[in-house]
């Protein structure tokens, strides 16, 4: 670590990271759209993959109205739990948060929404392993925005030079770089 800074606190995204969900995501979020009238491609979806609903919709170029909106998101809540069965769980890091539990404080720091991380935390039976969580609805300003990587040091009350934080996405990787956090980039394999 630079500095001579030591870890006291490890930091985990959760889409695309502890979990591989880009499918069981895009699956729930196709069916919520056909219901409001719009074709979630593919190939946009990966694009806007990790985004906050907001930004999301924004990308694949769906124009909803808030009340569309609001009913998408409540949709894709309701269906996302159908999908679980496609989500992969990341074994190896899974192991290593385990493992780690304990002697470190530890931390989820996710855009995704309260109901649908907290869901897929139940489902894969990881909830008690955070000390701290930190939800799509926690911050104002989304990765890239450090905030939520702020957040979680200063509720874990340690100073982010002190952290560790696990990422798959560049935005992520950014929040936590620009919250002044070393970060492990985090690859899906295949």
């Amino acid at each position: 670590m630079q500095g001579g800074a030591m870890i006291r606190c490890m930091l985990f995204d959760m889409d695309g990271t502890l979990l591989f969900t880009e499918e069981a995501n895009f699956v729930s979020y196709r069916r919520a759209f056909a219901d409001a009238g719009f074709t979630l491609e593919r190939a946009a979806y990966q694009r806007a993959f990790g985004l906050r609903f907001d930004a999301m919709v924004r990308e694949v170029g769906a124009r909803l109205s808030p009340e569309d909106a609001a009913r998408v998101k409540e949709a894709k809540a309701r269906y996302y739990p159908e999908s679980f069965d496609q989500v992969r769980p990341n074994l190896p890091l899974i192991g290593l948060l385990r493992s780690v539990r304990g002697h470190h404080t530890t931390g989820l720091v996710t855009t995704a929404a309260t109901p649908n991380a907290r869901a897929l935390l139940r489902h894969f039976d990881l909830t008690h392993l955070f000390d701290i969580t930190v939800f799509g609805e926690d911050v104002e300003r989304p990765k890239p925005d450090p905030e939520g990587y702020l957040k979680a040091a200063r509720l874990a009350g340690i100073a982010p030079s002190d952290c560790l934080a696990f990422e798959d996405s560049p935005s992520g990787i950014a929040a936590a770089e620009a919250a002044g956090i070393q970060v492990v980039r985090i690859q899906e394999q295949g």
